[in-house]
């Protein structure tokens, strides 16, 4: 069914706390402008919201005359945000995705019951899903859903059932200080050390790595969340300044990761997430003994899921994974 029509809605306005009266465009509006935005596609946003291009078209358009501005424009086939269109849409996005949880909220009170866990992108990837089978078959009446983040910790932990940030305990302190975080609990259950892994095919042809200093003859893979991470490692391994012979820089170290297994580099990688890739024969340690790091994974519980037996399930779960 279409939740979008052709006309341009009607304004309504909302009274808010305190009595005064919110003044908001249409629903429709807002969420065809937010999926195109967020797609920067009209054709994407058509087929994300089950509705017409056209419909799309239509509704973005009767959100820039009720705003009296210019939201997006085209640039050949692709769409583009306006400056003022740019300044919306997170705003929009935000709101619609607490809408969105409030949703959710009410329906775990009458359907099956939801546990909803948020974990980095890299964590997830390597080392969270290829466990979590075991977990699900433990509680096979209870839905998990995932959320990956790229976010930095001070974020609201009722956000979520169970979070998980990789943190050091000066960290840990830090966020104990905030408001939301006062009453919420937290366990390290892995440790977040890195060496250097590539592919057994960067090696062949002489190239065998005896000391940290043959790196040089290599490229290394970097990641933007852990920009000094080669580093610490290079200072700690005794070769501080090192030059290598390039630099790739990649947004995750997942896909750092992916790069070495496809011959690219040499990356830094946890062990413990590259468990399987290791064990495959994809990856292979240059230096096992050589780990460095200070952090660790830590599950993040709210005060509101303090109770809840499967998010303390689910935490004991880790610790013991």
């Amino acid at each position: 069914m279409s939740f979008i029509h052709g006309g341009k809605g009607v304004l309504t306005t909302v009274p808010a706390a305190g009595g005064a009266s919110r003044r908001l465009p249409p629903l429709n509006m807002l969420r065809a402008f937010e999926a195109a935005g967020r797609l920067l596609s009209v054709t994407h946003a058509a087929r994300e919201l089950s509705v017409t291009q056209s419909a799309v078209s239509h509704q973005i358009k009767a959100l820039e005359e009720w705003l009296g501005v210019a939201l997006v424009a085209r640039n050949g086939r692709h769409l583009v945000l306006t400056p003022p269109g740019a300044a919306l849409l997170p705003g929009i996005t935000g709101a619609l995705d607490m809408v969105a949880q409030s949703v959710a909220g009410i329906e775990r009170l009458s359907h099956r019951q939801t546990l909803v866990v948020n974990a980095p992108a890299t964590l997830a990837s390597q080392w969270l899903i290829p466990r979590l089978s075991g977990f699900c078959a433990q509680w096979p009446g209870l839905d998990v859903q995932l959320v990956t983040t790229t976010a930095r910790p001070d974020f609201e932990p009722a956000q979520y059932d169970v979070s998980i940030r990789c943190l050091t305990d000066t960290d840990w302190k830090a966020l104990q200080e905030r408001a939301g975080w006062r009453d919420a609990s937290m366990g390290a259950f892995l440790r977040d050390h890195f060496t250097p892994v590539c592919s057994p095919a960067l090696l062949r042809g002489g190239k065998a790595l005896k000391s940290p200093q043959g790196l040089a003859r290599f490229t290394l893979l970097h990641t933007r969340s852990t920009p000094l991470g080669w580093q610490q490692w290079l200072e700690e391994a005794g070769v501080p300044g090192l030059q290598p012979a390039g630099d790739l820089v990649f947004d995750h170290a997942h896909l750092s990761a992916q790069a070495a297994i496809q011959g690219l580099g040499v990356s830094l990688g946890n062990p413990h997430l590259l468990e399987e890739a290791i064990a495959s024969g994809l990856l292979v340690l240059l230096f096992p003994d050589l780990l460095t790091g200070e952090k660790s994974y830590c599950w993040v519980r709210p005060a509101r899921a303090a109770q809840d037996p499967a998010s303390v399930a689910f935490c004991d779960w880790l610790a013991a994974a």
